[in-house]
């Protein structure tokens, strides 16, 4: 049976880092809020598993995670997550940390030309191991955490390093190692940028009135203002779909707010923010310049589709998805610069 080490206090989380700071591999996972149960997104938990123990660390009750966060950014040690994604963007954007070191099994799956992504198909498909999906919208802000949830985190980092060695020589084997380390090597410098969605992001936002957008904006900032007071994820107080409604058919009539349907109680409570967000927006405008977008010669038209084709059937040879060969940002800085150095040496080999 492994040992999970629950990890709450600074005075725990120095202990268990300097064990862990010995490693040559963890694996690394995270528990977030992401605008599902509270207000914003944020990390709850960080599970890590070294070869006999796991730990999960209750980032909510700590704040500060220091001695983990130099082990992430330590080159020495290699730190397995499946999807660097949101976890990256996450941990760029709550720590300014940024992993060094990283295998990403999920990009080790799609190298080998699986479909199956999800780390519960590679740890059934490696394993036999069934992962259950009852926790997988739980509240991960909730304290205290069940033992079944504390189980089922560390569940999601205690194979990653035998999962690695598996798909490792797999790779190997196909005689992709070299593509999976150039790929896990640009992770180090890529940049993961987290972005909440915004009123400019609407759909349909381009085609409002000057007027309508302003008064979206207004609205928006009071539902966040709102969302934050109560603790709710923003569409908990007010649907998206229902600002976009009243910016191009305010309603400015108290007992319309006060009556209104399908929101939370803040929002009848305050209702006068609206209206006032309203009458502001109303007399403001926010104009959309339209972006000219860059026309390629006849030569570049040409380039970009000849290398399309290589990518698409390189990605069809090798059983991969096209934007690992070749993504569509590299194939237009490409036949905007001719610089093959924008493609890493396993996909020039593909391509050239």
């Amino acid at each position: 049976m492994v040992k999970l080490n629950y990890l709450s206090t600074p005075e725990d989380l120095a202990v268990a880092c300097k064990k862990l700071s010995r490693a040559k591999s963890l694996g690394i996972d995270l528990e977030c809020e992401n605008h599902l149960h509270r207000y914003g997104s944020y990390i709850s938990l960080i599970q890590v598993s070294d070869e006999t123990e796991d730990y999960i660390i209750d980032v909510l009750s700590l704040k500060e995670i220091g001695p983990l966060i130099d082990i992430l950014r330590d080159s020495s040690i290699q730190k397995i997550f499946h999807d660097v994604g949101f976890d990256f963007r996450i941990l760029i954007h709550q720590f300014g940390c940024h992993p060094k070191n990283v295998f990403d099994t999920q990009l080790a799956v799609q190298l080998l030309g699986s479909n199956d992504l999800g780390l519960a198909s590679a740890l059934e498909n490696h394993f036999g191991i069934k992962k259950e999906c009852k926790f997988q919208m739980a509240d991960w802000t909730l304290r205290p955490l069940s033992e079944a949830m504390l189980e089922y985190a560390s569940l999601d980092s205690r194979y990653l390093i035998r999962l690695r060695d598996k798909l490792a020589a797999e790779l190997k084997k196909k005689g992709r190692l070299s593509w999976m380390e150039q790929e896990c090597k640009n992770l180090e410098t890529k940049e993961f940028e987290y972005k909440e969605g915004t009123y400019s992001d609407v759909k349909g936002y381009s085609a409002m009135t000057d007027k309508g957008r302003a008064i979206l904006k207004r609205l928006f900032k009071v539902r966040d203002q709102l969302a934050q007071k109560v603790d709710r994820p923003i569409h908990f107080v007010i649907r998206t779909k229902t600002l976009v409604d009243l910016a191009q058919n305010p309603i400015t009539d108290i007992k319309a707010w006060n009556n209104m349907k399908g929101v939370h109680p803040i929002v009848r409570k305050m209702s006068y923010k609206f209206i006032e967000a309203i009458s502001k927006g109303s007399k403001e405008k926010i104009t959309i310049t339209p972006v000219k977008k860059k026309r390629f010669d006849p030569d570049q038209r040409k380039m970009l589709e000849r290398l399309t084709d290589k990518a698409e059937k390189a990605a069809e040879r090798h059983k991969m998805p096209k934007f690992l060969i070749a993504s569509k940002d590299q194939l237009l800085e490409y036949v905007l610069t001719k610089d093959k150095e924008i493609f890493r040496p396993w996909q020039q080999e593909l391509l050239f």
